[in-house]
């Protein structure tokens, strides 16, 4: 991604946000890249000059609390309404009327409420990894937890607790090298028992547990990371799990319209299935999508052989489709 196109602005709500944008060549559309944890905006550096060159727009700023974007630490500042509207706000200022949304991880709970908060400002929806995200249940997070573990056999969120934790960000300073092997790691079935159990995570860091890396994770893209950890350290990220766990996210949703619980019915709708992601299980997308207020949506449905991180491993593939997908609605653009 080309560094001369790296931007900062300033949302209504204060917030410094530093952010890529490369202006749509003609009558095409512009791509709303947004990232999730623990990542930054040239996460998408894959994927982006694939639209680029084709006279795409594309959008992409380090999400709030990553990257040279601001990092407040009440969590309070998390929540998807305020959210959506620092997002929108950056659509305002590059004089965006619409875009395409594209999310991965937790940038997929921003593209599922700017359905709910800003559906006017979207044209259609994509969901790498992680799903489409719907209105939170206000009931307690252990609670949640248990009824996960009944739909999919075993414990999914568990490191959300750990996450939640004071004193989180010494504590992974301290034990980088196991955060990493299970951040990246070479085999993805290593998430299904140190990551998603409650306490595995913190558990294999006092063990000193460490593996090698995935293959697609070069030591460019690992000491740029490195780098941004040490800089930046955990307490912001955090605060993503950390609205889960306390209710603020629950509480937050309580204010969207039952007719915006989704996107609009005439928005297309991609999810890209990472068939080898032990958390974002792709059933679970399956099940969501299979309910009645999606009956009458048109959702595009792609498969990798990819753990979580398929932005990086499927990079080529995931643009193709992504392209076929966009071609198949916006005839030249919108």
């Amino acid at each position: 991604m080309d560094a001369s196109l790296f931007k900062d602005f300033k949302t209504s709500r204060g917030f410094n946000y530093h952010y890529f944008y490369s202006p749509a060549k003609g009558p095409r559309p512009t791509l709303f890249f947004l990232h999730g944890n623990p990542s930054v905006a040239t996460d998408w550096a894959q994927i982006v000059p694939h639209f680029t060159s084709r006279g795409y727009g594309v959008l992409a700023p380090d999400m709030l609390g990553y990257g040279d974007t601001d990092k407040p630490t009440d969590p309070a500042l998390y929540v998807s309404s305020g959210m959506c509207r620092n997002l929108v706000d950056l659509l305002d200022h590059e004089g965006l009327e619409k875009v395409i949304a594209i999310g991965h991880d937790w940038g997929c709970l921003s593209v599922s409420r700017l359905a709910s908060y800003y559906p006017e400002r979207v044209i259609a929806y994509a969901f790498l990894a992680a799903s489409f995200i719907g209105p939170i249940p206000p009931i307690p997070f252990d609670a949640f937890l248990e009824y996960i573990k009944q739909q999919v056999g075993y414990e999914l969120y568990g490191y959300w607790k750990f996450y939640s934790e004071p004193g989180l960000d010494q504590f992974v300073r301290d034990h980088l090298d196991t955060f990493l092997s299970i951040l990246w790691p070479s085999d993805p079935a290593v998430w299904k028992t140190r990551l998603a159990p409650t306490g595995a995570l913190k558990q294999s860091a006092l063990e000193g547990w460490t593996a090698p890396l995935a293959p697609y994770i070069t030591e460019e893209f690992k000491k740029h990371h490195v780098e941004v950890f040490n800089k930046n350290g955990f307490e912001a990220p955090a605060c993503y799990y950390r609205i889960m766990t306390s209710g603020l996210q629950a509480e937050d949703d309580k204010q969207i319209l039952p007719e915006r619980a989704v996107p609009p019915k005439d928005a297309p709708v991609f999810f890209g299935a990472a068939n080898k992601d032990y958390i974002c299980i792709p059933a679970l997308a399956y099940a969501t999508f299979k309910k009645d207020e999606w009956k009458d949506h048109k959702i595009t449905i792609k498969e990798y052989d990819a753990d979580h991180w398929l932005i990086l491993s499927h990079a080529d593939q995931v643009s193709r489709d992504l392209e076929a997908w966009i071609e198949g609605f916006a005839s030249g653009g919108q």
